[in-house]
């Protein structure tokens, strides 16, 4: 058991020693409102893929400023700017190449969402959508997933809080949402959770959000990172965190 103990420790001081970068930075961050995974109240950045993204940031011994935006300006800073953090930004396919990517910081899922009073809309699959009126956010993965299906009549809006109220206005038939947003959406809406009901996850976005660096970030910054976020969840940093949000994914 001591010898256990030792490697543990052993492991951890060398993980805490790795972390530390040759020359710490100051990053720009880039983020938009979506709680609970990151939002600004009061003026403090809160939420889950915040706490993480600093702890991790801190880990690596940089500093740091996180300016909240819409996602679409959010998104194009972080692809136009060196050495600018971006997050909580889904990994897909189509944008692998376009960013220098650090790691996992939350769990993530997102689905098709109706108004509970409708009747059922029953969808086997994705493609069983493609006929009826979609509310995504512009600039979002979801609407370049439902673009890559096929879907023709997707109505964008630069807020969710937009399309939550036209869906519940009868404007359109669903809202493509991310299935932790969902409920904390509804409460600043003074909506009950019971008017709206999952119809359909959207698989091809769900698993992990992420934090990723413009893609000709210095390779060294982007591995300093790397290790604040290994040793973060090497020490039970990161569980603790995750531990404090009832996420759903």
């Amino acid at each position: 058991m001591k010898i256990k103990a030792l490697r543990v420790f052993a492991l951890f001081i060398l993980l805490a020693l790795i972390a530390l970068p040759a020359k710490a930075e100051h990053i720009t961050i880039v983020t938009e409102h979506l709680p609970p995974y990151n939002y600004l109240e009061d003026g403090e950045a809160l939420g889950m893929s915040t706490e993480v993204v600093q702890a991790a940031l801190d880990a690596a011994g940089h500093t740091y400023e996180i300016r909240f935006m819409p996602w679409a300006r959010a998104y194009q800073i972080a692809l136009t700017k060196p050495n600018t953090l971006v997050y909580s930004i889904a990994r897909t396919t189509e944008r692998e190449a376009l960013f220098a990517w650090v790691g996992e910081i939350a769990p993530f899922g997102a689905s098709l969402y109706q108004r509970a009073d409708q009747p059922v809309i029953k969808l086997s699959e994705l493609s069983d959508a493609r006929l009826l009126q979609v509310g995504v956010y512009r600039g979002d993965a979801k609407e370049a997933v439902l673009r890559k299906n096929g879907f023709q009549n997707l109505q964008t809006t630069e807020d969710d809080h937009l399309n939550l109220r036209k869906l519940m206005l009868g404007r359109i038939d669903l809202i493509a949402i991310d299935d932790s947003v969902i409920g904390p959406l509804l409460a600043e809406e003074g909506i009950a959770s019971n008017k709206v009901r999952r119809t359909l996850g959207i698989d091809e976005v769900s698993g992990h959000l992420y934090m990723a660096f413009h893609k000709e970030t210095d390779p060294d910054l982007v591995i300093s990172v790397q290790r604040g976020l290994e040793l973060i969840k090497e020490n039970g940093q990161y569980e603790q965190i995750l531990n404090q949000y009832l996420l759903i994914n």
